[in-house]
């Protein structure tokens, strides 16, 4: 099973990396500016999962032989730099979504780079499977990523990157769950770096007026980002059922129901509390069906491996 003393540094280290980052880039005697705020959550969110990932001894050769890796060098990186040109007010919004749905549709072709079902082996997927897997997958990540920004700037709020966040923490679990152990952890660093940015954010947000609603779009780009692709991931490299992947990824979108005409105008707490639990409703389903599977079909064999089995050795 996974350590979880090294769980636990390298979450706590990429939380302090990222609200040190943000508050140290966006504190000056001025109240920072939304630009500003945005360009210093891409940069702490960037050096928290570097520092989370490594401590965790992820693999930092190039090229990236793995989705994991692939997922870690190529697309999270990509998604912030993304942010960080979006985030520009001399960049058209037009350019900005043509920049993301371009990453949406390349993502899963990326992650599935060399494996069994873009091959040529007889269990390989068809030319026509492919396509019609690779654009389904594209179009559910850019329909996610769009309505959850369409609503930041509807009624924004701090519930919205913590709703990001349940999803990608119960992802880690069913994934770890589902067989893919190292895939699964590597969501915990996430969730701790968002968490932080969001925090510190939010804290630099209060000090302008202009800027008491606003909700750094950096933060819910790599939130939508990094959820589709552990979910993909966990999904055609581990256990993790279809069913299980699509609840935990459209789940977030359940914080729209906030927005019917008698719960809008309700107090900001409230809204947001609504938010987090019908987001955690179908979470607790998921997770439960996963800890019954797990109890079925895995447990009894780890009882019979070493524990060392499950480590995480450096990869050469």
């Amino acid at each position: 099973m996974p350590e979880p003393l090294l769980s636990l540094k390298s979450m706590s280290a990429a939380a302090i990396v990222s609200v040190l980052i943000v508050l140290a880039m966006a504190w000056r005697r001025k109240p920072a500016n939304s630009i500003r705020l945005n360009a210093a959550c891409v940069f702490a969110m960037g050096l928290g999962l570097a520092v989370g990932y490594d401590l965790l001894i992820m693999r930092w050769t190039w090229p990236p032989a793995k989705g994991l890796d692939r997922f870690s060098m190529i697309v999270v990186p990509v998604a912030l730099g993304i942010e960080l040109i979006a985030g520009f007010q001399n960049v058209p919004r037009w350019v900005a979504w043509l920049l993301r749905t371009s990453l949406a549709a390349t993502i899963p072709r990326i992650l599935l780079h060399g494996s069994v079902y873009l091959s040529d082996s007889p269990e390989g997927w068809t030319r026509w499977q492919a396509g019609a897997a690779l654009l389904v997958c594209g179009a559910l990540l850019a329909g996610v990523w769009g309505l959850l920004s369409w609503l930041s700037q509807r009624s924004p709020g701090i519930s919205i990157p913590l709703a990001i966040c349940l999803p990608i923490l119960c992802a880690g679990l069913t994934v770890m769950m589902a067989g893919y152990i190292k895939g699964g952890v590597a969501a915990f660093p996430l969730v701790a770096t968002l968490v932080a940015t969001t925090i510190g954010a939010r804290l630099m947000a209060k000090r302008s007026v202009a800027l008491h609603n606003f909700l750094a779009p950096a933060i819910v780009g790599v939130g939508v980002v990094g959820l589709f692709g552990l979910l993909f991931l966990g999904h055609f490299f581990g256990r993790l059922s279809t069913g299980s992947a699509l609840a935990m990824l459209l789940s977030p979108l359940l914080c729209w129901g906030t927005e019917m005409p008698r719960l809008r105008h309700k107090q900001p707490w409230i809204v947001g509390s609504l938010r987090l639990v019908l987001v955690t409703i179908p979470l607790l389903v998921v997770l439960a069906a996963a800890k019954r599977e797990f109890d079925q079909k895995m447990a009894p064999l780890l009882g019979k491996v070493p524990a060392t089995t499950f480590r995480f050795p450096r990869e050469h």
